[in-house]
């Protein structure tokens, strides 16, 4: 009532005023004029006033289209064409809410922010003023718009709840989380033989004596998708009973070309970063070093060969025939005709396994227990079993998923099999639908995200759950870490082989995994109107009749002969929330250098843009637009600094930085970024040198939520640079390298709170060479070193460059149970030894460039497995002795798990003295000495 009165005294007064400005118009023209004007005027004012509300109502009805998609996806089958593409476009819908409502609570968080900390945001959304309201009001119009379409169109439909054929509850969040043993034995399950049988092919044991030994065999597996020829691979691959000077393992995609995989062949045979961009010069270059290695013979494993064509093998070998006679390729491909265009040739047809060894596979995952006391399911299980079609993969999905599950239940699956036997796509893959059909949503949002990675693409775990949470896959579980969730939905997937780990083959140790080939394909499908791929700016699909306002999430590949970018292909997805661009070959770059600086601004509802790996010198300024990013990806790019406007990314979670080994500095504003999760920079601790430094802001401490921070460049107390000291309240978890450590108090040390860092797991203390020989900075370093005590989870140790004589008592401490490696490199005497002896878990130790003439192993040493001894130039003895004091040492009875002494680079070395059993230890086990 009081706004009516309010309202209707405001129209009288506008007419009286217009009256006396316009006294020759007719009264009732100016009346009626001022009426529609004044009811237009009071609908804008009652739209500003309710822009909240609207809002409010809006993530009420989210929160119902997500219920809804949820119960789609999760409790009833849909097979209708019309209600498939009604479920996608309310999605797509609950897309742009999202988009909204993020953008909405961004302002709001903004502005308590600068209100609380006085923080300025230059660029980025002002207070809510009556522009930024009138654009609010109108976004919340077009989607109550498109939201009443939906619902006219699920009218039209007749669309009710309960649509859907219903599916049977399954118990989804009973998991055993047994992965390890299962998947071990499953992985050679039924496929001994056949291992068998191909190393026969690749050692010559069945070959005739008299037929002469050709330069290179061929062997090629060939079967069916999913039925194993990978794994077999790869078994064959790892069997170290294969003598071979040179083994590389090459994986191709499904459109790669000759010159793609030639310069893939030539990395993995060589190691080196194929820069050439001549085709010619790639061959004639792995010829060369082929040549320079006469006296090795080669094992190269091409895996999933899509190519059939006899020209495109023939490129491939040409180089090849260099090699040393009795080389081997061995080759993984779907097509039989593969078989019929390299001489000479062994084939082997991989059929899959028999269906009882299905069975035993299912059983191990799904029965770890054993079948004694499951007597009824065995029927059942051999019925599915046989539906696997031989494929070990559907074998290992399908018993994972019917785990501890009634007979009901497995009785339910094998009615979703029998429905889908007539699938187009293949019985393989169709038995790999059963297994995704029964994930939660969410999980089967985040496996079908995982479209984004090429064929065969390796991807750590950590940046696949930082995409996750960028993107909002991760629900919040109680007070539980939202990486803590992801981590949890990834071994869910890897538990039921949607992922796959991969062999550690890296120096940096860090575990991989990719899709395998089939399951990738699902993935594809799955996503298929969600995920676009670009191959050199060019879509991979062309013709789904998919809308490109509904594509969210793309991949931009780049081949390895193209020099230039096309991205005008991206800019019809306007509306991407992931764009990630990589290259065919593991160390191609992306040429994004280039990039125009404007180009960002159309893509505003990116939250992941991962331009990493390529040879991006400067980044777009519009980059700083994007208010909704999460996720910045920019490892093993060529930026030396960063621009300002990165900081007004008030919702960025993750900034990867890791491998520029360029970057100079971070920008001075680095505190705006409160939600600022993974600051990753970086770098492989052999290559930090004193010259390494990233200058870090001040404020960095006031991060509450940061985790990640692998390198801390210390700075003096002058200046705009952070100390020591804001380590206090960070909780950071996994490897953190502390840098220019002479130039931190005793104080700072103290105050930087290492000890209650439980979750740091990796710790490099290192000191500026020049500190070694300055006295003031010898016993400084003495007390900081001392005040520096990490926590006693750390598992690995390395100090550098320390100046001091003495080393603190913690080193030795036995409560670091968990401390299994530690190396000292270019620090004053060994004086450290006689600590280490005491730490129970300790399995790797590592000495270099230690000045000393003698080095006494003492009393301890329980675990040790591996001594290195590098760069020690003046020392002349190690002394390995049977004795009872502090200078002896009997090797079988203080350290008996000892394997390896590897000692080099020790110009005077004079000699190695080994008593009592010492001789007999080294028949099992290693010890070089190279001396110069």
């Amino acid at each position: 009532m009081e706004n009516s009165t309010e309202n209707s005294i405001l129209v009288d007064g506008i007419k009286t005023i217009w009256g006396w400005l316009n006294p020759a118009l007719p009264e009732k023209i100016v009346e009626k004029a001022l009426d529609i004007g004044c009811s237009v005027f009071q609908s804008e004012v009652s739209r500003y006033k309710n822009v909240e509300e609207g809002l409010r109502r809006l993530k009420r009805t989210s929160e119902r289209i997500d219920s809804l998609l949820t119960d789609s996806e999760e409790r009833r089958h849909i097979d209708d064409v019309s209600v498939k593409k009604w479920l996608r476009d309310l999605k797509s819908v609950s897309f742009n809410t999202d988009d909204l409502l993020d953008t909405y609570q961004t302002a709001l968080n903004v502005h308590k922010k600068r209100k609380r900390y006085q923080i300025n945001f230059p660029s980025l959304l002002p207070e809510l003023g009556p522009f930024q309201r009138r654009r609010f009001a109108a976004e919340i119009d077009k989607v109550d718009n498109k939201l009443e379409e939906i619902s006219k169109s699920r009218q039209t439909l007749r669309l009710r709840g309960t649509d859907g054929a219903k599916k049977q509850a399954t118990g989804q969040n009973i998991l055993p989380f047994q992965t390890g043993s299962c998947h071990d034995s499953a992985r050679i399950l039924g496929l001994v033989r056949e291992k068998k049988e191909i190393l026969e092919l690749l050692t010559d044991a069945g070959a005739s004596t008299s037929v002469p030994m050709p330069r290179i065999t061929f062997v090629v597996i060939h079967g069916a998708a999913g039925i194993g020829k990978t794994t077999l691979a790869q078994m064959v691959y790892d069997d170290p009973s294969l003598n071979f000077g040179i083994k590389a393992w090459v994986c191709l995609t499904e459109r790669c070309d000759v010159s793609t995989a030639m310069k893939k062949i030539y990395e993995k045979m060589t190691g080196l970063k194929c820069d050439y961009g001549d085709f010619g010069t790639v061959q004639e270059r792995l010829r060369e070093h082929l040549k320079r290695r006469p006296e090795d013979n080669f094992l190269l494993v091409i895996d999933n060969l899509w190519a059939s064509d006899f020209h495109f093998l023939e490129t491939l070998i040409v180089p090849l025939l260099a090699g040393r006679k009795g080389s081997k390729v061995l080759i993984t491909t779907r097509y039989e005709r593969t078989c019929q265009v390299c001489e000479p040739i062994q084939r082997f047809k991989l059929t899959g396994l028999h269906y009882e060894d299905c069975w035993l596979l299912i059983q191990s995952l799904a029965l770890p227990q054993g079948i004694d006391h499951h007597k009824d399911l065995e029927p059942i299980g051999k019925e599915i079993a046989m539906r696997c079609y031989g494929s070990p993969m559907a074998a290992k999905a399908l018993g994972a998923l019917l785990n501890r599950r009634s007979a009901e239940e497995w009785s339910n699956v094998l009615s979703e099999m029998q429905a889908l036997k007539d699938d187009s796509n293949g019985p393989v893959l169709a038995s790999l639908k059963i297994s995704y059909h029964h994930l939660r949503y969410r999980l089967k949002q985040c496996f079908g995200y995982c479209s984004i990675f090429p064929n065969g693409c390796l991807f750590e775990r950590d940046q696949l759950i930082r995409y996750w949470i960028a993107e909002g896959l991760i629900q919040p579980e109680g007070r539980r870490r939202l990486e803590a969730v992801g981590i949890k939905y990834f071994d869910d997937l890897l538990w039921r082989s949607f992922f796959e780990k991969v062999p550690i083959c890296d120096k940096d140790q860090v575990e991989r995994y990719r899709m395998p080939s089939l399951m990738h394909d699902l993935a594809k499908q799955v996503s298929e109107y969600e995920f676009q791929g670009l191959l050199s700016g060019n879509r991979v699909f062309e013709s789904r009749g998919i809308e490109e306002a509904q594509v969210r999430y793309a991949s931009f590949i780049q081949q390895s002969d193209d020099s230039t970018l096309n991205l005008e292909c991206i800019q019809p997805y306007s509306h991407l929330r992931t764009l990630k661009f990589s290259h065919e070959l593991s160390n191609g770059l992306v040429p994004l250098n280039s990039t125009p600086a404007h180009f960002f601004c159309k893509f505003v509802h990116l939250r992941v843009l991962d331009m990493s790996n390529s040879d991006l010198e400067q980044v777009p300024i519009s980059v700083g637009e994007l208010i909704h990013l999460r996720f910045l990806g920019l490892s093993n790019t060529k930026i030396r600094t960063l621009p300002e406007k990165i900081c007004d990314l008030f919702n960025l979670q993750t900034l990867e930085l890791k491998g520029c080994s360029k970057l100079q500095h971070l920008p001075k504003g680095l505190q705006r970024l409160f939600n600022l999760r993974h600051l990753d920079l970086h770098l492989d601790w052999e290559e930090i040198t004193d010259s390494t430094e990233v200058a870090i802001p001040r404020g960095i401490g006031q991060l509450g939520d940061l985790q990640t921070l692998p390198r801390f460049n210390v700075v003096s107390d002058k200046g705009q640079d952070c100390n020591m000291i804001e380590l206090n309240h960070l909780n950071l978890r996994g490897d953190l390298c502390i840098l220019n450590l002479e130039k931190v108090p005793m104080g700072d040390a103290k105050n930087a709170n290492l000890e209650e860092k439980q979750f740091i797991e990796k710790l490099m203390l290192r000191w500026h060479s020049s500190a070694r020989t300055n006295k003031r900075h010898q016993q400084e370093s003495e007390e900081v070193i001392k005040a520096i005590k990490p926590h006693n989870k750390l598992t690995c140790l390395w100090i550098v460059n320390y100046p001091g004589t003495k080393y603190p008592t913690w080193m030795g401490d036995t409560s670091f149970e968990k401390l299994e490696t530690i190396r000292i490199s270019n620090c004053n005497n060994f004086k450290f030894l006689s600590l280490l002896g005491k730490l129970s878990r300790l399995i790797n130790l590592q000495i270099d460039n230690v000045p000393g003439d003698t080095i006494s192993m003492l009393v301890g040493f329980q675990s040790l497995k591996h001594l290195i001894l590098k760069n020690l130039k003046s020392l002349e003895d190690v002394i390995l002795r049977n004795l009872n004091s502090l200078c002896k040492l009997t090797l079988e009875n203080e350290m008996p798990e000892l394997k390896i002494v590897f000692i080099s680079g020790c110009s005077v070395f004079q000699a190695v003295v080994m008593e009592g059993d010492l001789h007999n230890k080294y028949e099992r086990g290693t010890l070089i000495v190279d001396a110069k």
